[in-house]
């Protein structure tokens, strides 16, 4: 991702995807570290255009059901993984989707 805000250029090279609670944006060439509520006002306070669309694969798709279905919120799977909650909603539409149609 690039984040632009106020004429600056960063982006968040890399997450820690064990527990996300921390993240690293790269602004020139300093690498910095924030930690999940200093990352996600980052993201909040800045115009962020995304380099590319990744598709989720079939075992992160199990891990965010998985948290889904353990009671975890979509807000919550979201911030943890650093998947925009809009893509957690339509996964888990979609499962409870396809959980009707084979019933």
């Amino acid at each position: 991702m690039q984040i632009t805000g106020n004429h600056q250029m960063a982006r968040i090279v890399r997450h820690n995807d064990e527990s996300v609670r921390e993240g690293y944006i790269r602004n020139g060439g300093k690498e910095v570290k924030l930690f999940t509520s200093a990352l996600k006002a980052f993201q909040c306070n800045n115009r962020i255009v995304m380099a590319q669309r990744k598709h989720l694969d079939d075992f992160l798709r199990g891990r965010i059901i998985g948290r889904l279905e353990c009671g975890r919120t979509q807000l919550e799977v979201s911030e943890e993984l650093g998947i925009a909650q809009s893509v957690i909603s339509r996964l888990w539409q979609r499962s409870q989707d396809d959980d009707n149609v084979s019933r």
